[in-house]
């Protein structure tokens, strides 16, 4: 028993130290071969939560920071992201080359918490309540505008361009995994650029949601800026989970790198990228009661 607590710990330790240096691009391909073995490792000693929490939405909807405070004020163990150590994942999902049930399980370690974010698994919602029919789901939107803008400040890309070339841009070379982010070709829609791209992303996520909305907790982001503490402890109360803990001091801590959310939106995309998000966005945004 002792030697296989020991061992554990040297996995799970490893593992956090891939991990960090992986999110500080510090990572190698050897080193990332080694975090796969240690992921591996990882999960012959876990066993798959059969009842999680899943927090879903769009890619810098808010996913971390709330998901995060949950996990510090319920005092519930958290994945937050997997992406890191499954890099073309969602392909090898999505053309069938892995079944969902066999990505879980190559992954029982991050699919062991209490709670699991992810926001790659959005897209494999029905995957997700099939195989987890007693689970309970929250889903955070987020406005489009600010959401697409929020992406591309964190790949450091310009939301005005025509067009861009991948190649060009430091972020997406660093990590190749958001450029599934700016690609729809997977989802069946033809896009003419990275905007109507993103927009496709957005809306066909948010639709996702709309399709099992009977099973899944809506959330806005904005509504959580309005009183971090008060959001928190009400999403917990409506999915049954006990506050244990003050996160006050916790509430502004910056997760992930900060976008500007005071740019003017039409001078950041420009008349005609601005327009292509408002015309495939219109319809859900309304729904969700976003003004243009």
């Amino acid at each position: 028993m002792l030697l296989h607590k020991y061992y554990r710990y040297i996995a799970n330790l490893s593992y956090f130290l891939l991990i960090f240096a992986s999110n500080i691009n510090l990572i190698t391909k050897r080193m990332y071969k080694n975090l796969k073995l240690v992921q591996r490792i990882l999960s012959s000693f876990y066993q798959v939560n059969s009842n999680p929490l899943f927090i879903l939405g769009n890619p810098k909807s808010g996913t971390t920071i709330i998901a995060k405070l949950l996990s510090k004020a319920t005092k519930k163990s958290l994945t937050s992201d997997i992406r890191s150590i499954t890099k073309y994942s969602p392909l090898l999902i999505e053309f069938k080359l892995i079944s969902f049930k066999g990505f879980i399980q190559q992954h029982n370690y991050e699919f062991s918490k209490d709670i699991i974010k992810e926001p790659s698994l959005s897209f494999f919602t029905d995957d997700l309540i099939e195989l987890y029919p007693n689970s309970k789901f929250i889903w955070i939107a987020r406005n489009p505008f600010q959401n697409i803008r929020s992406i591309l400040n964190r790949l450091k890309i310009p939301g005005n361009l025509k067009d861009i070339d991948f190649e060009n841009y430091i972020e997406l070379q660093k990590n190749p995994a958001w450029k599934l982010n700016l690609q729809s070709k997977m989802f069946g829609y033809k896009s003419h650029n990275y905007i109507e791209a993103l927009a496709y992303r957005w809306n066909h996520a948010f639709n996702i949601y709309l399709k099992n909305k009977e099973k899944i907790i809506l959330v806005k982001y904005e509504d959580f800026l309005i009183d971090k503490s008060a959001f928190i402890e009400k999403v917990a109360l409506q999915i049954g989970l006990t506050i244990k803990q003050d996160i006050s001091k916790y509430v502004d801590i910056q997760y992930q790198p900060k976008g500007n959310t005071n740019v003017n939106l039409k001078d950041f995309f420009g008349d005609k990228n601005y327009s292509i998000i408002e015309k495939i966005c219109q319809e859900n945004m309304t729904r969700l009661g976003y003004s243009k």
